[in-house]
């Protein structure tokens, strides 16, 4: 018979923290999150598939990138504070459901109607998922490891990413988009079996009477934290600008620089393979040297940087891609922005912070994203176009500048 340590229990009963049932759940909310985290990237590579499967132009594409984007901002808001009041189980069931229902449909999908009822339920589902793998660290591992259980989480995200892109490219020359997301949305019932059975906090959540008030009072300190609105916004900024260039623009630039489309594309993975290197480092780092400041300004001066050299710099293709993971390393001291969450909101509210810092990350990302087209639509070339991606990364560095230093003393 097995001891109550063999199956990662305490002896009072309560599941052990970093023990290996902390260890399972997490896995299968990271695996949820790089699932939905590809299929929202996956769109830079089946655009054109769709474009031209259901006759749609450029602005019909931009509006789908950006209704999952907008829908998501409205949506992450809620979710980390239902979290922090409901608990893992009624939260994160639900939010696989809503994921799995939104890939199959993306597969079935006929019109531009259904496509972006899609775009709606998968961003439903999916406002709990990066949130919630936060979530799942710092209450099954503890807050001292929360921002590099965080960290981890974007590694594997962006590796993935990083990786899916090319291997789409290759999937689509033997299959339909329509059939690979209908395959995709068998995967996400396996997913949703697994949070059936495993998904669960380490001690029971206590359900307020008034949990939807609980809700709002949770948002509310949140909001009137100045250190989390200033987080909040060079965060988005920089999260935002990857977005953009991750999931439309990167192939863009390559394009205007004289390159192939499947050049752009490489690039794009660069860009994404940048955000798990620095995902990887900037954590760690900022622990280690006790500072959250000095790592996030060294990221967005990176991300500066590689912008302007990206943009307005004629160059070789393999300094090109070097900027690309320059700028997605960059880039990355956004998560440093989730940590500095967490040092100010503390243990209680460390999903309803998560998620706002999030909710604003992905409106900054649907407000870049249609910049550039919007500019297009004008008759503005490739400079113009992208101006606003550097002065929006000089004003992410100003307020860097002005966030105080919420790392713990040594």
């Amino acid at each position: 018979m097995k001891t109550t340590t063999q199956i990662g229990l305490t002896a009072g009963g309560k599941y052990r923290l970093g023990g290996p049932m902390a260890w399972w759940i997490w896995i299968i909310v990271t695996v949820f999150t790089i699932y939905l985290f590809n299929v929202q990237t996956m769109f830079s590579v089946v655009q054109g598939d769709i474009k031209t499967t259901l006759h749609l132009d450029d602005s019909h594409l931009t509006m789908i990138a950006a209704t999952y984007t907008w829908a998501f901002a409205i949506f992450q808001f809620f979710g980390g504070a239902f979290l922090d009041c409901f608990g893992s189980r009624k939260v994160l069931i639900p939010a696989f459901i809503f994921v799995t229902a939104g890939v199959f449909l993306y597969g079935i999908a006929t019109s531009y109607a259904m496509i972006l009822l899609a775009q709606v339920l998968m961003a439903l589902g999916a406002c709990c998922g990066f949130v919630g793998a936060g979530y799942i660290g710092g209450v099954w591992f503890g807050m001292a490891a929360y921002g590099t259980m965080f960290g981890y989480v974007q590694v594997l995200s962006s590796l993935s990413s990083a990786i899916q892109q090319p291997i789409t490219e290759k999937i689509l020359t033997v299959l339909s988009y329509e059939k690979l997301f209908v395959y995709l949305g068998f995967f996400g019932l396996l997913l949703v079996v697994l949070a059936i059975l495993y998904m669960r906090n380490p001690t029971p959540v206590t359900t307020h009477k008034s949990p939807f008030k609980v809700v709002g009072s949770n948002l509310l300190q949140i909001i009137k934290k100045p250190q989390m609105w200033i987080a909040a916004l060079w965060g988005g900024i920089a999260f935002g600008l990857n977005l953009a260039l991750g999931v439309v623009w990167t192939p863009k630039i390559f394009t205007n620089a004289g390159f192939t489309l499947d050049n752009g594309n490489l690039g794009s993975a660069l860009l994404w393979l940048g955000l798990a290197a620095g995902s990887c480092f900037w954590p760690k780092w900022s622990d280690k040297i006790h500072s959250r400041r000095i790592p996030s300004m060294i990221g967005v001066a990176m991300m500066l940087l590689g912008l302007i050299l990206a943009i307005y710099v004629k160059m070789p293709l393999w300094l090109l891609y070097a900027m690309m993971f320059i700028i997605g390393m960059g880039a990355t001291s956004h998560m440093l922005a989730f940590t500095i969450g967490g040092d100010v909101a503390g243990g209680p509210l460390v999903g309803t912070s998560s998620a706002f810092l999030n909710g604003i990350m992905f409106i900054f990302g649907g407000i870049l994203q249609n910049i550039p087209s919007h500019l297009q639509g004008t008759g503005a070339g490739i400079h113009t176009m992208f101006l606003p991606f550097i002065i929006a990364a000089g004003i992410a560095l100003i307020f860097v500048f002005i966030q105080k230093e919420t790392a713990p003393a040594k």
